[in-house]
């Protein structure tokens, strides 16, 4: 039995969740009418209280969705989220949920649900299964179990088996697929209008998804920069500097095996210069097509991905350019046959393979100028830096100093209107106005945490006027804020607003991390005190500590704000709402 709901053009199909107001196309509000839920008079008390039913099921279903949509914290959460609200609400006793690759077309399973353990071996089956062309169409199908797995493995499963299929569209498009299996009682058409209701709300979830990726990706690239950086400013012995380049690279696009290759001193021919895993290069199969995909790569000028069969590898090399010329390869290799480097190893390996020329080849002399701080603090700050030696900046000591947070609100909201490339271009511009005003006033960067940004005042050096110093910035970020709002409504996009919170105290700051990954931070209820109070901080709003306050309670008109209960905190407390700096 295999029932087909919505073939053909997606145009016609009902769109169950027009309950729930709203939804987004394409970064674009839509909206929606509202379905009717009980048609015409003279309807029955039974089929009253059905549709009645319904209904609740109905709202049941979009709030669950958008919970998941709107709490969950990252790509993965959000689709195993999606994945379970599928299984509770259609008793499925397994549920594999599927994305398609925008750069691929290809339908990748993100999460599985497996409640009923006598549906294990489905699970394997279904999981390799190919996915029907009628999924482009839009197609809901409703399987037996002689339709949907092998004759042996259906043989096993009872008469009341089914499985169903639910793709999920955007504007014709295709964005997902949902595999739903349960053993009893059978799944009938009566569910498929809830099913629908279903793919109305998780569409909205998956462009979610694809947003909150593209951030991730981006701070991965950002951090693996941040890492070279470090590598390169500790000015390490060339062989070690390399090593460690490498096990980082190696360790994000997560190959078997990691190599750089460069040229010898005569520039004829290419040379291993370091490598992950030494014992692979004793074979010759691998030898062999390392060599082959690295000469290609430099003679193409360009990323070359390669899968020999012969050898049932996978090789990726990329060409190193140090000013305008190539001076070797830097590849890895996956011996995985089920494995492959994906669209996004490619494009962070793309990203991050442009520093490693300054990064590996500057001279002893360019290196010194850098150091862990380079990113973090305005050249002139680091420049008298560099000019004492001796002071140990990076290693743990105690301080009294500001800390600053600005964070946007609203920001969910926004990913959800822009497309993610315009998410992206936004929360880029805003990050570089907020860097730009911090270093004009020699403000020490400490990270970015998404769209927050985390900064010091009285590290690594000292600033007597770290508290006001900070309040300083603190305002100017909101005008340049402001600036950076009007302009991008021009352009048509409303953006969040700016919440800044600030504090004073004593903490512990230095470089901090493991041996793969260190930052230049700050430890202590100081740190904890000014997030909180950032997360309290209304748009526009720049609050500053009790502590802060007394410090510049002179220097500023400002306004209590009193009984604020801060998360984590047990007494309330009374900040203060600065407007401005007297003359």
């Amino acid at each position: 039995m295999t029932i087909r709901i919505g073939a053909g053009s997606i145009a016609g199909k009902p769109r169950g969740a027009d309950v729930a107001g709203c939804m987004m196309r394409h970064g674009k509000p839509q909206k929606r009418r509202p379905p009717r839920v009980f048609g015409g008079h003279g309807m029955s008390d039974s089929e009253l209280k059905k549709r009645l039913v319904f209904s609740e099921k109905a709202l049941e279903i979009i709030r669950d969705i958008d919970r998941v949509r709107d709490l969950s914290s990252g790509p993965a959460a959000i689709f195993s989220g999606l994945t379970r609200v599928m299984s509770d609400h259609f008793n499925a006793g397994l549920c594999l949920f599927y994305v398609v690759a925008r750069k691929t077309g290809e339908f990748e399973l993100k999460a599985t649900q497996e409640r009923d353990p006598l549906l294990r071996d489905v699970s394997a089956l279904l999981s390799g299964a190919a996915i029907p062309e009628g999924m482009r169409d839009g197609v809901i199908r409703l399987l037996t179990a002689e339709e949907a797995l092998p004759a042996e493995a259906a043989a096993a499963l009872p008469p009341t088996f089914r499985v169903a299929e639910l793709p999920v569209f955007m504007d014709n498009v295709p964005l997902g697929l949902i595999r739903m299996a349960r053993r009893e009682p059978a799944m009938d058409e009566e569910e498929l209008p809830l099913m629908r209701i279903a793919e109305s709300q998780i569409d909205s979830a998956i462009v979610q998804a694809y947003a909150q990726h593209d951030l991730v990706q981006r701070n991965k690239e950002l951090e693996t920069i941040y890492y070279f950086d470090n590598i390169r400013d500790r000015q390490l012995p060339f062989d070690e500097m390399l090593d460690l380049v490498l096990q980082e690279l190696s360790r994000i696009i997560e190959t078997d095996m990691g190599f750089v290759m460069l040229y010898d001193k005569k520039g004829r021919q290419l040379e291993m210069r370091s490598a992950t895993h030494n014992d692979l290069l004793n074979e010759s199969v691998y030898s062999e097509a390392i060599n082959r995909v690295a000469y290609t790569a430099i003679r193409r000028s360009e990323l070359i991905c390669d899968t020999w069969e012969s050898s049932r590898c996978t090789i990726v090399a990329v060409p190193l350019i140090l000013r305008d010329e190539i001076i070797g390869v830097f590849g890895g290799i996956i011996r995985d046959p089920r494995r492959r480097f994906t669209e996004d190893h490619r494009r962070l390996l793309m990203a991050v393979v442009s520093q490693m020329d300054t990064a590996i080849f500057e001279s002893l002399e360019q290196r010194r100028l850098r150091n862990v701080l380079g990113r973090s603090v305005d050249s002139r700050v680091l420049e008298r830096l560099l000019a004492q030696p001796d002071v140990a900046i990076l290693e743990g000591e105690r301080v009294t100093l500001t800390v600053l947070y600005g964070d946007l609100r609203g920001s969910t909201q926004l990913a959800q209107q822009l497309q993610p490339e315009m998410l992206v271009e936004f929360i880029n511009d805003y990050l570089g106005r907020m860097a730009r005003v911090l270093h004009a006033h020699e403000g020490t960067l400490d990270k970015f945490i998404g769209d927050e940004v985390m900064a010091l005042f009285g590290a690594p050096l000292p600033q007597p006027d770290h508290a006001l110093r900070a309040v300083r910035v603190g305002l100017e970020m909101q005008k340049e804020h402001r600036k950076l709002m009007d302009e991008w409504i021009a352009r048509g996009v409303k953006p969040a607003a700016l919440g800044i919170g600030i504090a004073t105290g004593e903490v512990i700051v230095g470089e901090f991390g493991y041996e793969q990954r260190t930052d230049y931070t700050i430890i202590g209820h100081t740190a904890n005190l000014g997030a909180r109070i950032c997360g309290v901080a209304k748009a526009g709003q720049v609050l500053v500590s009790p502590e802060t306050y007394e410090i510049i309670r002179d220097s500023v008109e400002a306004s209590p704000i009193s009984g604020v209960q801060l998360k984590g905190i047990d007494s309330a407390l009374t900040v203060w709402a600065v407007t401005r700096i007297r003359d």
